[in-house]
């Protein structure tokens, strides 16, 4: 049986303790890549036999502040059957400085040098060395001395260093926010004495020897560091289109994040949302999932459409975002679980016994494949408890991305990777999200629909769509419909999706009680999807007093593939 070695790192939450956190975290990293080779992030990600796993050191788990997991300790307990073992902090890097797998250290100073913390990190791990900021800690040897090679370097100069000496070392890419006001101006960013690189990461991004970076305005064309993105972005070694790890947060205030889909900053790059996410060192330790029928999600009963009616699925968003996965869907599922199951609580929402358990779509991030095996395996074993659960892949699919915006290979690679996801996942919808206007991207996003419809096998047939950052209708595609099919033999689905974002005035603000008037009104026959997030202040409830609204002998809620079916039975396909 695996022995965790837990250590608590709650301690090191606050800006003076950074140093030390960054230390833990990267000794956490080191340990934890002991049980895997180095290899290729996504597809070809290769681990060591279970033989060789359980003959080598134990695997190392660490809690952090509560900003960073408030369920850390419940993922732990969720996913092992291993011996838990608490161990101090001066333990952790006593075996990280013994292991053998430590180089040593870097000597670096982390008042001068705190913007260069990204590039830092990156090179703990190309060098196999944690961070010192003294050269009499212990016994390693000095690897290299950043306060001199790197004496007066920006940020832009040791981005070039690590793409100039180390990147044969490197497995992917990850960008994260050095400690600048996030409402900074990125061509004069502010680095607030009590700003730091958050170091949720550090572990995961040592493990897996990736290129951490932060170019203010690396994402902004005709200028030096966009150039040197560009050609990070098209380096050899990268799959495409490229994850991006970690999160944009440059012209944060100017255009709403501006930059966080990674598409909008080179067309080949896509995000994996992950900021300040700890401990996927040790989740990445299983083997990800590559065969089919492992993820088995809840049969529907069989639908017959019926033109009297009106169909809609809810879709859960922000499944893209690990920290929404591993947090807030886990209390909204918890809540969901407690109504659907308890029938003192449906009175308080007009529920009743048939509509108290309603088909309900989560969105969750298919990079748990890969990176959290136990994790999505915790997710599909927990929905059946209502029977009523369904999944479907987020915003845009295998990574937060514009697709519209890719190059036509790229469009290829991405399909091929989405359709063999919908095979390993068990799903057959996704949310896609393209920009409106007169940068719209929705055109060229018909052509990256329609390679889906070239496609024998069963996979992705439904695409709920939905305009970035705007809620203008998508003219583009749909003019004045509201859904689109495609194809010939092979057929998708494309919804024009209501976003359901808050009910207090915020963003696309309706009351329940408002939305459910909307769709009690759409025409019968009607075949519709509403995507659900909560930055503009929804909660569950609002969820729940919304199924308690709607007119039952009108309205059949569906999961989002009854909804693809119901489409196509209503076109007479």
């Amino acid at each position: 049986m695996s022995v965790i070695n837990y250590v608590d790192l709650t301690s090191l939450s606050t800006p003076d303790t950074q140093p030390a956190l960054y230390l833990a975290q990267i000794c956490i990293g080191l340990l934890n890549r002991n049980r895997k080779t180095q290899g290729p992030l996504h597809d070809n990600h290769q681990l060591k036999t279970k033989q060789q796993e359980e003959s080598e050191s134990p695997h190392y788990y660490a809690k952090l502040s509560l900003a960073y997991n408030s369920h850390s300790d419940d993922w732990l307990k969720r996913t092992t059957d291993g011996v838990i073992k608490d161990i101090s902090i001066d333990d952790l890097l006593a075996s990280c400085y013994d292991s053998g797998i430590t180089k040593g250290y870097i000597k670096y100073s982390y008042d001068a040098q705190k913007e260069l913390m990204p590039t830092l990190v990156t090179l703990a791990g190309a060098l196999d060395a944690v961070l010192w900021e003294s050269d009499d800690e212990g016994d390693l040897s000095m690897v290299m001395d950043a306060t001199t090679e790197w004496e007066g370097f920006t940020p832009y100069d040791a981005t070039s260093y690590i793409f100039e000496n180390h990147m044969d070392d490197i497995t992917g890419l990850v960008k994260s926010n050095p400690g600048y006001d996030e409402k900074t101006n990125p061509f004069s960013p502010d680095l607030p004495s009590t700003g730091y690189m958050d170091g949720g990461l550090v572990d995961f991004i040592v493990s897996n020897r990736m290129f951490n970076l932060f170019l203010s305005q690396g994402c902004i064309p005709f200028t030096m560091e966009h150039e040197l993105m560009k050609k990070i972005a098209a380096w050899e070694g990268f799959e495409t289109p490229t994850p991006v790890w970690g999160y944009d947060n440059t012209f944060s205030k100017q255009a709403g994040s501006k930059f966080e889909a990674e598409t909008d900053c080179v067309a080949s790059l896509g995000q994996v949302a992950s900021k300040g996410v700890p401990n996927l060192s040790y989740f990445s330790q299983t083997a990800p999932i590559k065969e089919e029928g492992i993820l088995v999600s809840t049969t529907p009963a069989p639908l017959v459409y019926d033109p009297t009616k009106t169909y809609i699925s809810f879709l859960i968003g922000d499944g893209d975002n690990l920290r929404f996965v591993i947090e807030r869907h886990v209390d909204w599922f918890q809540e969901r679980q407690d109504v659907c199951l308890n029938s003192t609580k449906w009175a308080q929402y007009n529920l009743t016994a048939a509509n108290s358990c309603f088909p309900l779509v989560w969105t969750i991030s298919p990079q748990l494949v890969t990176h959290a095996p136990k994790m999505i395996e915790w997710w599909y074993e927990e929905v059946k408890t209502t029977g009523n659960d369904y999944f479907a892949l987020p915003p845009s699919g295998d990574l937060y991305s514009y697709p519209g915006q890719m190059s036509d290979d790229d469009q290829h690679f991405y399909k091929d990777r989405m359709q063999q996801l919908a095979k390993i996942m068990n799903i057959s919808g996704t949310i896609h999200w393209e920009f409106p206007g007169s940068g719209s991207t929705w055109g060229d996003a018909l052509s990256y629909f329609e390679k889906y419809t070239k496609d024998e096998e069963k996979g992705i047939t439904g695409f709920h769509c939905v305009n970035v950052p705007y809620f203008e209708p998508i003219l583009e595609i749909f003019g004045t419909k509201d859904k689109k099919i495609l194809g010939d033999k092979s057929k998708v689905v494309l919804f024009k999706s209501y976003e359901w974002r808050g009910v207090d005035g915020k963003l696309n603000a309706k009351s329940p009680a408002n939305l459910a008037d909307m769709i009690n009104g759409y025409k019968a026959g009607s075949v519709k999807s509403v995507y659900i997030t909560s930055d503009g202040g929804l909660a569950m409830a609002d969820i729940f007093e919304l199924v308690g609204k709607l007119d039952n002998e009108k309205i059949v809620i569906v999961n989002q593939e009854q909804l693809t079916e119901m489409a196509l039975s209503a076109a007479g396909e």
